[in-house]
């Protein structure tokens, strides 16, 4: 779900929002669609996306879906590269995700392969807990999907299988959970931000470290679980500690985690785990439904929802990632 559910599922209080700008109700609606502002503090070179990003279609289900990949310049194809894979928020898409969040500056950085699928509609079919959206309602399969991109990213490219990694923001980082459950042995590592263990029944997530990133504040999709006041119509999210918990269980993890402050109002507790996986939960103090180290986007502005300047999500996802 993205910042305000999809749009025949907005809360009266998003209608409202939107109402004082109505060139600006869809950004209002979504996460993901703001690409112009750029990354608080950042010094990375700019990546044009239309010379960058390669378009790829694969057919799932009768389907034909479509995901782009970036390869930073200069990866020797000797050399087996990571992948990560960005799963836009609903209602958005890849290219503005991959836009707003820098995840291609960060790839030129670290030499990370980034593979961005695109959503049907803008939705992911993540799980069974209210809200439903349309890839749940038409059983869209998603999973199918990125098992088939994968191997398609796999064929083209030069891949390390061992350093596959996940992120997403709000439905996508709900999607993200679930390539975890359903897909243990194809991804090493997943980064959420903003979202929730949403699927139903999780069988995997062994051997798969955790990164989850999420504000005390967010109204969309609340810490505490429940609906929030900017959460879509009929929501019912299960609280972000269920999933963190049942990747430590899994994981067989420490029960006392270290803790750090990356910035001054982010705390992370982090926990080793039996084989060397990481469970790792940060929090934004007073956060709201945001990707932390982006700039508001005119939506968050409005509702005076509070985003970072502090903490580099983008970045410190990229680095939990490399530690893996």
């Amino acid at each position: 779900m993205t910042s305000a559910g999809r749009k025949e599922q907005l809360s009266p209080m998003v209608w409202m929002v939107c109402g004082l700008v109505i060139s600006v109700c869809v950004v209002a609606a979504v996460f993901g669609l703001v690409v112009t502002a750029q990354g608080a503090g950042s010094a990375l070179p700019a990546v044009n996306l239309a010379d960058t990003l390669i378009s790829h279609s694969i057919s799932v289900g009768g389907l034909d879906r479509q995901f782009y990949v970036y390869q930073p310049q200069g990866l020797d194809p000797a050399k087996p590269a990571p992948l990560i894979l960005a799963f836009h928020g609903g209602g958005g898409n890849a290219a503005d995700f991959a836009e707003k969040t820098k995840l291609l500056e960060v790839a030129e950085k670290y030499g990370f392969v980034i593979a961005l699928p695109q959503g049907i509609r803008g939705s992911w079919n993540s799980g069974g807990h209210a809200p439903i959206g349309y890839s749940e309602r038409n059983h869209i399969d998603d999973i199918g999907f990125v098992s088939a991109m994968l191997d398609a990213v796999a064929l083209a490219y030069s891949i390390d299988p061992k350093r596959t990694f996940a992120t997403g923001m709000s439905s996508g980082a709900m999607m993200t959970y679930r390539v975890a459950c359903d897909l243990p042995k194809r991804v090493s590592a997943i980064a959420v931000v903003a979202g929730t263990l949403n699927e139903t029944v999780c069988n995997g997530a062994q051997d798969v470290s955790l990164l989850h990133i999420h504000g005390t504040d967010d109204q969309n999709v609340p810490i505490d679980g429940g609906a929030g006041a900017m959460s879509a119509r009929s929501a019912d999210y299960p609280a972000v500690q269920v999933g963190v918990s049942l990747f430590k269980t899994r994981n067989h993890c420490d029960a006392i985690p270290q803790r750090t402050r990356p910035a001054q109002d982010t705390a992370c507790d982090t926990a080793t785990c039996s084989d060397n996986e990481i469970v790792e939960f940060c929090s934004i103090n007073g956060g709201g439904h945001a990707w932390p180290g982006t700039s508001p986007a005119l939506w968050q502005r409005l509702a005076q929802v509070y985003v970072s300047p502090y903490f580099d999500a983008t970045d410190y996802i990229a680095q939990f990632f490399l530690n893996q």
